[in-house]
């Protein structure tokens, strides 16, 4: 609740702020469509659970709309902005953050630009969405039931809009449990928090401002036909150069998406073994090397909001795990690693 009141306090503060952030930041009222109470009601009670999440994520994926929202992580509040549109069957994203040092990206068409105040411009190929709630609009929610409870829990504001909170209970200790709240008349997420086993909140994403639109921004459109900075080629493991360990248990629902040998540079010229598991929702790193300097108890473990660093020695070996996950799910991660004979 304290946490709750804090971030109202806080959507208050900065309305002045926000005010003078140009386009996509004030709602645009003419956008909505006007309905009678009772067909909204209707609508709540016809629906179910995964439905919801279902359209939620065809909103996600296929609307034009621009969201101004508030990442919440420890009691430090960042605001951000995001545009989206479709052009010519194609998505498009343009991301940026609204306080500080100027950093945007575009997503567009397999590709990611960044660029940032000082810095070269540069682009990657990635068909990964990195956008705000791009974890859980790309989520296959039939085959989350496995791993998943969906309940409706109930109805409320969020940044003007009738809105509905949808609970995803995780079946098991090994994941969070998350509430969506969605719009009820455009059914785009307006708010997700992340909670742990004692439902506190670890993280928060919260929308204060939703214009949804017919037509593509045409800011955005004129983006999408300027030359973007040159792609940067990363260098990419050799065929045939997998992992020298394997992990023999994943929670339900995960699986080993990536398995082969990284060169770090705190790790010098040391090829690192490299595993990442996903389930849709969460991606988790697991690195092996060798051990370079013993740690202290304290070091072991460092979390923030709901990513933890959990590291392990044994013998002449250090497993690092990194991902939203809880602690007792990397240690049981490392606990069933063992050497690909």
């Amino acid at each position: 609740m304290k946490r709750q009141q804090f971030f109202t306090t806080l959507v208050i503060s900065i309305f002045a702020l926000i005010s003078n952030v140009g386009f996509a930041v004030e709602v645009n009222e003419q956008v909505e469509v006007s309905k009678p109470a009772q067909a909204v009601e209707a609508k709540v009670e016809k629906l179910t659970a995964i439905e919801y999440l279902q359209l939620m994520q065809a909103a996600y994926n296929e609307k034009n709309y621009e969201i101004l929202y508030l990442n919440g992580l420890q009691n430090q509040i960042e605001p951000k902005q995001l545009i989206h549109g479709v052009i010519d069957g194609k998505e498009l994203s343009y991301f940026r953050y609204l306080n500080g040092v100027m950093r945007e990206s575009l997503q567009y068409s397999g590709k990611v630009s960044y660029f940032e105040q000082g810095a070269q411009a540069y682009t990657l190929e990635s068909a990964q969405d990195r956008s705000v709630f791009a974890n859980i609009a790309n989520f296959d929610y039939s085959i989350g039931q496995n791993s998943y409870e969906y309940i409706i829990l109930g109805k409320g504001r969020i940044a003007g809009k009738r809105a509905i909170a949808i609970r995803m209970i995780s079946r098991d200790d090994y994941r969070y449990s998350y509430v969506v709240w969605l719009d009820i008349d455009s059914y785009l997420p307006l708010q997700l928090d992340t909670l742990d086993k004692s439902n506190i909140i670890l993280e928060q994403v919260m929308v204060v401002s939703l214009v949804v639109t017919e037509q593509v921004n045409p800011w955005l459109e004129k983006l999408s036909q300027q030359q973007l900075p040159q792609v940067l080629h990363l260098n990419k493991p050799s065929p045939g150069h997998a992992s020298l360990w394997k992990v023999n248990w994943l929670p339900t629902g995960f699986k080993v998406v990536k398995d082969d040998l990284h060169n770090l540079v705190m790790k010098e010229n040391e090829p690192v073994s490299y595993i990442m598991i996903n389930d849709g929702i969460v991606s988790v790193s697991i690195y092996i090397s060798t051990k370079k300097i013993a740690l202290a108890e304290k070091q072991k473990i460092i979390q923030r909001g709901a990513t933890v660093l959990y590291t392990s020695q044994k013998n002449n070996i250090e497993y690092n795990v990194v991902g939203d996950i809880p602690v007792i799910t990397a240690k049981r991660l490392i606990e069933s690693i063992t050497r690909v004979q």
